[in-house]
């Protein structure tokens, strides 16, 4: 049975805004495949965390840029937690 989730709306909304270079959509793509790996149900909060992780391993200053730019877009458009 293949998920759709809030995530795979992300990643289209991304790909159709026209305004996002292919590497981050690139880089959102393969988190998502690589978190769909590893867990049933995927958050845009496993997002973050896995492209922090990401960002903590790499010396390639590019590849750092991009995971930057993509982490800035999935917590641009992450609503925030509800109030309690």
């Amino acid at each position: 049975m293949q998920q759709l989730s809030e995530e795979t709306e992300l990643f289209e909304y991304l790909a159709n805004s026209g305004e996002n270079s292919a590497s981050e959509l690139e880089v959102l793509g393969a988190t998502i495949r690589a978190l769909t790996a590893e867990l049933s149900l995927i958050t845009n909060k496993t997002i973050i965390i896995h492209l922090v992780g990401q960002m903590e391993r790499t010396t390639d200053a590019g590849q750092l840029d991009v995971l930057r730019k993509t982490l800035e877009l999935v917590v641009g458009l992450t609503p925030d937690d509800p109030e309690i």
